[in-house]
């Protein structure tokens, strides 16, 4: 394969063909067509990473103002997206419904409530009596209320990944599937290139975009990066017999337990209680785990006693100590750009994230959010975040 000069030493490269890494790919060229940007994706085709493995829930229902706000900031993105990509993503505005079965968590929901109104985002507040009378479905005696988010959403996480790349290679970026980034290459404390197996690429603007891989990659920079990735289950089910269509999410803050009703109606994916596992890569289906997983379904919606368990599959979440996503240059290494740890919110906020790594790369700056809440220094100057 004959590869351009262009292609040698292009403007940015991007490591990592995810949602994260496409969409910064989309905003810098939205901004400035002429650039030369290459992106190298570890995995053969698009797809096997941890966007395809997503459930692709879109809320804004977060206790973090920064998390809502980067909700707020990817809204019309995926609104529009539709129209103005000309691809259909299955994008559906059916509701999301957060649920409180203990009183700390309730009032931190009511508080939640009251900051989600200042923003703009709805919230309706459903004490115990209004959640069962509008969703009977839920266990009878486990919530004390819920709060609801008309504006909480869905689209289908693959073909919004599959609408990026096809935007971005029609402006002109470069797409290496197979290429897997091996190491940064520096000069004192300037980024030169990446080394790879088929060869090495000359740059001075590298955006780390590797999903679970980040801190991997960082390391070879000697960058200390607090990101880890975690194995998920999702549970593909039948839907419960008294679950009706269009089902908002159901989120139960105490357990994790979630429930995403596809558009179809026809399945659910189950999931959410095995927080608190070993970090690691591992992509293995623990069933083990499943008879835990279920007795806890069932304890919040009786009916899925009767679901059909369909399959499961596995998917890797990348996690930061704080659970807020590491955005700016590595601290003491010009040129090197960290898009990572977005603790399982990747898919939601990454219009948010194309944006602002746009407007840090080419501009030095963002006025879109307050950067102090996402630099990767914030670790190093409170040392007590990093586990």
């Amino acid at each position: 394969m004959h590869i351009s000069s262009k292609q040698l030493k292009p403007d940015i490269i991007i490591i990592g063909a995810g949602i994260i890494g496409l969409s910064i790919a989309y905003h810098l060229l939205e901004t400035d067509p002429k650039l030369a940007i290459t992106i190298l994706e570890k995995e053969n085709m698009l797809g096997l990473g941890s966007t395809g493995k997503g459930t692709g829930s879109i809320r804004y229902q977060f206790s973090s103002p920064l998390l809502r706000s980067l909700s707020l900031i990817s809204r019309d993105f995926f609104r529009n997206f539709e129209s103005a990509l000309d691809t259909p993503i299955e994008y559906l505005e059916k509701g999301g419904l957060m649920l409180a079965s203990y009183e700390v968590v309730w009032n931190k929901l009511q508080l939640t409530k009251e900051q989600a109104d200042a923003d703009g985002i709805p919230m309706k507040l459903l004490k115990a009596e209004e959640l069962l009378k509008d969703f009977p479905y839920l266990h009878r005696n486990r919530f004390l209320g819920g709060t609801f988010c008309p504006w909480d959403a869905y689209a289908d996480p693959f073909a919004v990944l599959a609408g990026l790349y096809s935007v971005v290679r029609r402006k002109g970026a470069v797409v290496h599937f197979g290429w897997e980034a091996m190491n940064i290459i520096i000069e004192g404390d300037i980024i030169q290139g990446v080394e790879t197996r088929q060869g090495t690429l000359w740059g001075q603007h590298i955006v780390n975009a590797a999903g679970p891989y980040a801190a991997q990659l960082a390391a070879t920079a000697g960058v200390r990066l607090p990101v880890q990735p975690f194995r998920r289950q999702v549970y593909v089910c039948s839907n419960p017999i008294d679950v009706p269509p269009a089902t908002p999410l159901l989120l139960d803050l105490a357990t994790g337990f979630y429930l995403h009703q596809e558009v179809s109606a026809k399945a659910i994916l189950l999931g959410g209680t095995d927080q608190y596992t070993w970090p690691g890569f591992e992509v293995v289906v623990d069933k083990s785990r499943a008879e835990d997983f279920f007795l806890a379904a069932m304890d919040i919606i009786p009916s899925t006693i009767d679901i059909k368990w369909l399959s499961t599959y596995t998917g890797i979440c990348e996690q930061t100590p704080d659970f807020s996503p590491i955005i700016g240059e590595a601290p003491g290494l010009r040129g090197f750009m960290l898009a990572n740890g977005f603790s399982g919110h990747g898919f939601m906020h990454a219009p948010a994230t194309g944006r602002i790594v746009a407007d840090l790369i080419l501009h030095g700056r963002t006025g879109r959010i307050d950067v102090n809440l996402v630099h990767p220094d914030r670790f190093v100057k409170n040392p007590g975040h990093i586990e």
